[in-house]
């Protein structure tokens, strides 16, 4: 391969294996293709690609950040417009997405808003221990022992005519 002598430049070389990487070709046909090492391909496409360092990385973040806010955002108008649902929840899946990309999570945020909902109902037991206290006619006393501890149980006792009565 010494005599063959190269017709296009490096860098239109370079360019002709990009293209010819991007459409799926391995590197071992690219090297057959062109005449050139296994090697050498893996050169060609590590000049044509962007670097990988920092710089380039938060370059490439903030693309597709953008990316996905603006397909939600049109995804968003298509749901509002069409009322329809397969759009809505792809609108959710990318806020989701964008959320997670942005470092906002339910860890973050350190309250999930379906758990602080379901903290502000009574719980069945307050609910029934309501209830009796309404049909004794009383209003129940808050649920604490003496030392302030919540939770503690606290046991209707039946007014003192009936209990003398047996």
């Amino acid at each position: 391969m010494a005599d063959i002598v190269e017709l296009i430049p490096a860098s239109e070389q370079d360019e002709a294996v990009f293209r010819a990487w991007e459409s799926g070709k391995g590197p071992q046909t690219l090297a057959r293709e062109f005449g050139i090492s296994v090697a050498e391909v893996e050169r060609a496409l590590d000049r044509m690609l962007p670097a990988f360092d920092m710089q380039h990385n938060l370059r490439a973040f903030k693309r597709e950040l953008r990316r996905l806010e603006d397909l939600s955002g049109e995804f968003f108008a298509i749901a509002k417009r069409d009322k329809d649902r397969d759009c809505a929840h792809l609108v959710a899946r990318l806020n989701e997405r964008i959320c997670a990309m942005r470092g906002w999570t339910s860890i973050n945020i350190r309250m999930d808003p379906m758990a602080a909902q379901v903290a502000e109902r009574p719980s069945n037991h307050q609910k029934i221990r309501e209830a009796v206290f309404r049909l004794a006619g009383r209003t129940p006393p808050p649920l604490a022992d003496g030392n302030g501890n919540r939770g503690a149980v606290d046991v209707p006792s039946l007014p003192d005519d009936t209990e003398s009565s047996h």
